[in-house]
């Protein structure tokens, strides 16, 4: 699953977690062998779910839809400071890309919760976020806009990932 499809994925899954039937009865008469259970004829939720979204509805599928969020909330502050450079947007901006680099470091610091298809392309996605995290921040590695935007196509090129 693409993350960058996330949006669906989270769609099909909310459906298949609140119990939509995927199984269809092939005939409109009624099953009369007495050997037979409405078990038999379907099929567990859990074995029509592609790993992709298996893994989103896990803890790791869970903290990956948590610094999406993050993510997005940075580029939301990230246009509004674009646009209004105040001091209080700026902080909020700075605060932001804080929350977008714990999320990541937290993530890589628990293995549980990294996937097990893409995991090195993966990691990759989480320090470039960090490492645009940190150009966020006042200090001596601190990013002028030009850099900025180069480090957040990066992050944003490193999210263009199959996870599962």
């Amino acid at each position: 699953m693409k993350l960058t499809r996330l949006a669906g994925a989270l769609a099909t899954a909310a459906l298949l977690v609140s119990g939509c039937s995927l199984t269809t009865h092939h005939t409109t008469t009624p099953d009369t062998h007495t050997t037979h259970t409405a078990a038999a004829h379907t099929t567990p939720a859990h074995a029509l779910i592609a790993p992709a979204l298996r893994w989103l509805t896990s803890p790791g599928g869970q903290a990956q839809v948590t610094l999406n969020q993050d993510v997005d909330t940075l580029a939301g502050a990230l246009v509004i400071e674009n646009q209004a450079t105040t001091v209080a947007n700026h902080l909020i901006f700075e605060a932001d890309a804080r929350t977008v680099a714990t999320q990541a470091r937290t993530i890589l610091t628990h293995t549980n919760l990294l996937p097990t298809t893409g995991r090195a392309a993966y990691v990759t996605m989480l320090n470039d976020f960090i490492t645009l995290a940190n150009m966020l921040q006042p200090g001596a590695h601190y990013g002028t806009t030009a850099q900025d935007y180069t480090a957040w196509y990066t992050a944003l090129r490193a999210t263009n990932i199959t996870v599962a």
